[in-house]
């Protein structure tokens, strides 16, 4: 059964799980709690006791009941998971690769520490700011959200000097454009990207319009993919830079496998409304690496199980991993010296 936890900050829901645990424990315990705390505050800081051996809750139990029974609550913020379940709490100290918000196990001796870090508000280097601070002219450049989710993941560097600057920003221009290179900018739990003409076929090179990149995802694949999330860049766009700035966009979205000629079907967990936008800005001595992802709707139309169960776990808390994980890593490596 599923408790709630008594005493805690006002900004933090919290269980605790004993003896068997039952899909109902959740729909009637835990689900009319967070929304209460979502609807108050809109954000989540969530605490979980499991005392309760591992028989009893499995690891696939957290992904099917608490994921995505919660995955209509967009305000993920601080999630700790106190078991002395070494399995459970290294699942919990690897999973905001995939899902939104900063996740942490607690051994049980540790409970008070844990509430303390839960209730401690603390605003990430890359959570994205609201939507009035994107500036009007890089707003121009972006298709307007008009559906599901946007998000912003950036960063940015100072130069001592202007002419330094501009070094940076058409290095980081050439990092963009040079897609196969991603991978490494990105880091030991990047997934794997592939520049690939409309056949399916490796490219090399700097892309262009048209091109397709090849997405291996670290986890579970696609079966209309081939064991890959497929987008196709749609533009690029580098206005001449003046003395002291300049702007590069590559946009991609979601498709069907090239490889397939015969399927329209979107081999990606998003569905092709998405659109992710790489933007490197250089203004005086500033420049910055920014992913804009907008009209974030999971692909869950699929006609086949397999892969309609994978992109609504994927897509529906993966792509917030992604822009929080992934695509940090990407624009700090774009910026990052040699």
């Amino acid at each position: 059964m599923i408790g709630i936890l008594p005493g805690l900050p006002s900004n933090v829901a919290g269980f605790k799980a004993t003896g068997e645990v039952t899909k109902d424990d959740f729909e009637k315990v835990i689900f009319p709690e967070v929304k209460r705390h979502t609807t108050l505050s809109g954000k989540l800081n969530f605490v979980f006791y499991v005392d309760t051996p591992l028989k009893n809750f499995s690891i696939g139990a957290w992904i099917r009941d608490i994921w995505l029974g919660m995955k209509q609550f967009a305000s993920w913020r601080k999630i700790a998971i106190i078991s002395d379940v070494e399995k459970i709490r290294n699942f919990t100290d690897n999973i905001s690769f995939l899902l939104p918000g900063e996740y942490k196990g607690f051994a049980v001796a540790q409970l008070e520490e844990a509430i303390r870090w839960a209730a401690t508000e603390e605003q990430s280097a890359g959570e994205k700011p609201s939507e009035d601070e994107i500036p009007p002219h890089i707003e121009k450049l972006l298709p307007p959200q008009v559906k599901g989710r946007s998000t912003m993941t950036t960063a940015q560097v100072t130069a001592g000097k202007e002419t330094d600057a501009r070094f940076i920003f058409e290095r980081a221009t050439k990092r963009l454009l040079d897609v196969n290179e991603w991978t490494d900018h990105c880091g030991a739990l990047s997934a794997g990207f592939q520049l690939t003409d409309d056949e399916g076929e490796p490219l090399k090179g700097r892309a262009a319009v048209g091109d397709y990149i090849r997405i291996d995802i670290p986890g579970p694949s696609t079966d209309e993919g081939r064991g890959y999330d497929w987008v196709r860049i749609e533009k690029i766009e580098q206005p001449a830079p003046s003395p002291s700035g300049g702007i590069s966009l590559l946009q991609v979205r979601p498709c069907a496998n090239p490889q397939t000629k015969d399927t329209a079907v979107i081999a990606h967990f998003l569905e092709d409304s998405a659109t992710s936008n790489f933007v490197v800005e250089w203004e005086d001595r500033r420049v910055s690496a920014t992913v804009y992802g907008r009209n974030e709707v999971p692909n869950t139309a699929h006609p086949g199980t397999a892969d309609k169960v994978r992109n609504a776990v994927v897509g529906t808390l993966g792509a917030i991993g992604l822009s929080k994980v992934q695509w940090k890593a990407l624009v700090e490596g774009l910026l990052q010296k040699e």
